[in-house]
């Protein structure tokens, strides 16, 4: 992060930029190594991988359909119970 720009940048990046045109990117003004903070962020390895359930395109598909099926059969059954009431 640049603490001038308040601007992300990747490390390399930023670092190659000012090498070869001396200004920061956004602000034009030669960035200082006390301008550039460092971050650290958690590693993407720790996110959860995606069930294996869910791992092929026909799961995905078989189950979209039933949630599908669940949700017209609540509506049926709700407007069934309307035209029940109503009479």
């Amino acid at each position: 992060v640049s603490s001038k720009s308040e601007h992300l940048y990747k490390h390399h990046f930023i670092e190659n930029y000012v090498s070869e045109n001396g200004t920061n990117p956004m602000t034009g003004e030669r960035p200082m190594e006390e301008d550039l903070i460092p971050i650290k962020t958690s590693k993407p390895s720790t996110a959860s991988p995606c069930p294996a359930t869910l791992t092929s395109i026909p799961v995905v598909l078989h189950t979209l359909q039933n949630e599908w099926d669940a949700l017209v059969l609540e509506q049926y059954s709700l407007r069934t119970q309307e035209l029940i009431i109503s009479v």
